[in-house]
C-alpha cells in the first residue's frame, strides 16, 4: 500500500513557519520589555513603551495564525487524520493551537485579576511548546512520507 502524500503546499509552509517564528519573537519580546527591562521598583509586568506595540503585533499575528490553521484543516487534518500513525503528534500540535488561542482570549475576557498570571505563564508556557509540536509533527509527517 502506497503512503498517500499529505504535504502542504510550499507557500502555506512557509506562511505557517514565519507567523510561528513572528509569534515566537514578539512573545519573546513582550517578556523582555515587560520583566527583564522592568525597573527594579516597578512590579511586573512592568508598562514600557515597547509593551503595547508587541502586543498589538502578537495579537495581529495571532488572527493570521488562525487564518492560516482554518487553510491547513480544510484539506490536511482531514486527510492525515485517516493516518492513525501520525494522529498523536497531530492531536498535540491541535490541542497546543486550541489552548494558545483560549488562554490569549482570556486575557482579554477574564474578569477575575487572580486569573490573568495563571493565563499569562501558560500561554507563554504553549507558546514555548508550540515551535517543538510543530516540529515533531513535521519530522514525523516526513518519515511517514518516505518510500
Amino acid at each position: 500500500m502506497s503512503v498517500p502524500h499529505n504535504r502542504l503546499p510550499p507557500q502555506l509552509r512557509t506562511g505557517i513557519y514565519a507567523v510561528v517564528a513572528a509569534l515566537l519573537l514578539s512573545g519573546l519580546g513582550w517578556l523582555l520589555v515587560a520583566y527583564a527591562l522592568a525597573p527594579a521598583d516597578e512590579p511586573t509586568p512592568a508598562p514600557h513603551r515597547w509593551a503595547g506595540p508587541l502586543l498589538a503585533v502578537h495579537g495581529s499575528l495571532a488572527y493570521a495564525g488562525l487564518l492560516l490553521c482554518a487553510l491547513v484543516g480544510q484539506v490536511h487534518l482531514r486527510v492525515g487524520w485517516r493516518r492513525p500513525e501520525v494522529r498523536r503528534r497531530a492531536v498535540l500540535l491541535v490541542a497546543t493551537l486550541l489552548a494558545l488561542a483560549l488562554s490569549g482570549l482570556g486575557f482579554y475576557y477574564a474578569a477575575d485579576e487572580e486569573l490573568l498570571p495563571w493565563l499569562r505563564w501558560s500561554h507563554v508556557a504553549l507558546g514555548l511548546l508550540l515551535p517543538v509540536a510543530l516540529a515533531l509533527h513535521v519530522a514525523r509527517g516526513r518519515r511517514m512520507s518516505r518510500p
